[in-house]
């Protein structure tokens, strides 16, 4: 059995020395590739991310020029506001001014409205009231129904010229012919 035995720990100890030189190994070659695998890795990750930018650039113009639209349209709406700012402090001012203008005026030809101003022109209203007469309204007499049925019927005498230049107001008005028939 010593011969079993032997054979047993000597592959024992050739695995575990293979196995050792493998660590071993591993170790000295991951410290001494690690530098170089990390330089190389950010140059390849940075080169990757150069080319993404330049790919996302190229489709901006659109964008940027959407955006150059916007802002000029802002910009525009800016100026609008305070274009229509500086309007409505002009109206203002010349509404004041036209205020102010016909102010002085009726105060100037002395329009004032104050209760003295209207006291003297209810004193000439009634001092001028005697000129001013009313004239009486006539009653109407009843008409019978004949009469009622002639009054529709309009005849015009043979004598009679219709002339539309030549009748005065008084004709008109003592007649009222003219507005026979019209409503207002």
């Amino acid at each position: 059995m010593k011969g079993r035995d032997s054979r047993k720990q000597t592959i024992i100890t050739a695995a575990a020395a293979v196995v050792g030189a493998a660590v071993t190994g591993a170790v000295i070659g991951i410290t001494a590739v690690t530098p170089f695998v990390l330089t190389k890795g950010s140059e390849a990750a940075g080169k990757a991310i150069e080319k993404a930018k330049e790919k996302h650039n190229e489709g901006m113009p659109a964008a940027k020029a959407k955006k150059a639209e916007l802002d000029a349209l802002k910009k525009e709406k800016k100026q609008l506001e305070k274009d229509k700012k500086t309007l409505e402090k002009k109206k203002q001012n010349a509404r004041k001014n036209q205020a102010k203008k016909i102010y002085e005026e009726r105060v100037a030809n002395g329009y004032e409205a104050s209760l003295s101003l209207v006291e003297t022109e209810a004193d000439k209203a009634i001092a001028e009231a005697d000129s001013f007469t009313l004239d009486e309204k006539k009653s109407k007499a009843k008409k019978t129904k004949k009469e009622k049925k002639q009054d529709n019927v309009v005849a015009i005498p043979e004598k009679e010229k219709i002339t539309l230049g030549a009748q005065t107001d008084e004709e008109y008005t003592s007649s009222a012919s003219m507005f026979k028939g019209i409503s207002f």
